[in-house]
């Protein structure tokens, strides 16, 4: 390759030639340039990683079939015995599905989605919630009829359905509305309380609806600690279902950090940085470990 010459323009990155004359460069620091190649290669790989992770998944999913059928491993337990085996708790969670009238057609079907995986996840859920979502409306009826009709199939003695709103089924006293919004940040769920999540898909078009919402009708609001253990880059949405899991996950464990990540998508963590605190457990055990060196 013949050298470039002394006031050559062109720059290499990672293996990556690039123009640095290039507009879309214009005002950015090296820092920044860095940033924007890195991500940029980052979209050009997605297909190839995406064919990567199917063919560990394809493979990782054969081996395990053959260490089941060898008896090397234990085969899991089926959904309905997972079902059999999940505990109900006396934390309310209830799905306001009262903003049809603010969702496009495509919002509508993503929500329809993540009401199914809400169900799903509590229904298997070792640390079952009391699910149920209020304010249901035709709309939503017919979006699950043609989309999800297997929703008719759920047991009632896991969701309950309502067409009237959570201010005329449940105390006040016992609600508490989830919002990013919020100046309130949950520490634990409490026994006896009822948490409620927007059911609405809006890519933050809405701002500050939830909070203000529960603000007019009187009801303490509350957010989730994602920012006492997770520091991520932006504001990460999260949906109704992935809310849901996040909280299932904290009942079984009593660690938000680890309910963080075990919930929140790989994609959504590359950039987050976890803030050190000491889980619940580990402050446990340090008492445990206090207590037995002062005993006699």
């Amino acid at each position: 390759m013949d050298p470039k010459p002394i006031n050559s323009t062109i720059r290499n990155f990672k293996g990556l030639e690039y123009d640095i004359s290039d507009p879309k460069f214009e005002g950015l620091s090296k820092r920044a340039i860095k940033r924007l190649l890195r991500d940029e290669q980052w979209d050009a790989n997605k297909e190839e990683r995406k064919s990567t992770l199917r063919e560990k998944v394809r493979v990782r999913r054969l081996e395990k079939r053959r260490q089941m059928r060898e008896g090397i491993i234990e085969r899991p337990p089926t959904k309905k015995k997972l079902a059999y085996l999940s505990e109900m708790t006396n934390v309310g969670l209830i799905v306001d599905c009262g903003f049809s009238d603010l969702m496009t057609e495509k919002e509508h079907l993503s929500y329809v989605k993540q009401l199914g995986y809400t169900y799903g996840k509590n229904r298997i859920a070792p640390k079952a919630m009391k699910l149920a979502l209020t304010s249901f409306d035709d709309t939503l009826k017919d979006l699950l009829d043609r989309k999800l009709p297997t929703w008719q199939q759920w047991k009632e003695n896991t969701v309950s359905v309502h067409s009237e709103s959570y201010m005329d089924l449940y105390d006040k006293d016992s609600l508490v509305y989830l919002s990013a919004d919020s100046d309130n940040v949950i520490e634990k769920l409490e026994e006896g309380k009822n948490y409620i999540i927007g059911g609405i898909v809006d890519k933050n078009r809405y701002k500050n609806l939830c909070q203000d919402k529960a603000v007019k009708q009187g009801i303490q609001t509350a957010r989730l600690p994602i920012g006492n253990y997770l520091q991520m880059a932006s504001r990460k949405v999260l949906t109704v279902n992935q809310v849901c899991e996040i909280m299932l996950k904290w009942l079984e464990l009593h660690d938000w950090q680890q309910a963080f990540m075990d919930t929140i998508p790989g994609r959504k963590l590359k950039d987050v940085k976890l803030i050190e605190n000491e889980s619940p457990r580990e402050e446990e055990e340090e008492e445990e470990e206090e207590g037995s060196q002062k005993a006699p």
